[in-house]
This record gives C-alpha cells, sequence and structure tokens, in this order.
C-alpha cells in the first residue's frame, strides 16, 4: 500500500511483531560486528561468508542455550567446505538478538577439521 508519505513504511508495517525477515534485517546491519567477531576466533581468518539462508531460530535445551536462540552459519578466507555457527539467545521466537550476546557453537572448520 503506497500512502505517499516519508512514513508509508512505519504506517504499513507492523513493528509490534517481528518476523523472521526482520531478524535477518537486524542481522545484516551488524554484520561488520559478526565478522569482527568471528576474525578474532583466529588470526588466519580474513574474510568471512555469511549463509543468510541459514538464519533458523531454534527452541529446546542444550549444554550452551537454553530456551530459544538465533543461529547462522557461515565460511571464511573463500575456502570451499569451511564453516562455522554463531547463535544468540533469544526473549521469544518474535524477538530481536542483542548483537553482544553473540557466542560461537561451531569452531571455524574445513571440512570437518578444526582450523588453526
Amino acid at each position: 500500500m503506497k500512502l505517499g508519505t516519508p512514513f508509508d513504511h512505519f504506517l504499513t508495517h507492523d513493528y509490534t511483531r517481528v518476523t523472521k525477515q526482520d531478524q535477518i534485517d537486524y542481522l545484516k546491519k551488524n554484520e561488520q560486528k559478526m565478522t569482527d567477531y568471528i576474525k578474532k576466533q583466529n588470526s588466519k581468518v580474513t574474510s568471512v561468508q555469511w549463509d543468510w539462508e541459514s538464519v533458523e531460530v531454534h527452541r529446546g535445551g542444550g549444554p550452551i542455550v537454553e530456551g530459544i536462540s538465533i543461529g547462522i552459519s557461515g565460511g571464511f578466507n573463500e575456502i570451499k567446505g569451511s564453516n562455522f555457527a554463531l547463535q544468540w539467545p533469544l526473549k521469544n521466537e518474535k524477538s530481536y538478538p542483542k548483537i553482544s550476546d553473540m557466542f560461537i557453537v561451531q569452531p571455524l572448520r574445513i571440512g570437518g577439521e578444526l582450523y588453526e
């Protein structure tokens, strides 16, 4: 719906309900912080490739996060078969993560082997 004002988006988007796309957009806005965090894991990491299609909200307990979390996977240094995963705890499935609460749940690997 186009209303013809600078506030169209605010009038047509329900900001009280956070969607998965809203969460992905939020992560994309914080991509540099996420990339810096991964680069700090190993000084040999010079670039990070994010798999935005992998963003998923997880429900259930585990050894690291109990409750609800959101996660994303990626690769690094343009190496085929490289991977890692980050997660953040969430208050609920329809909330935004706090970027500073990110933690690595799958360390840097290439073809299943730890990247040293």
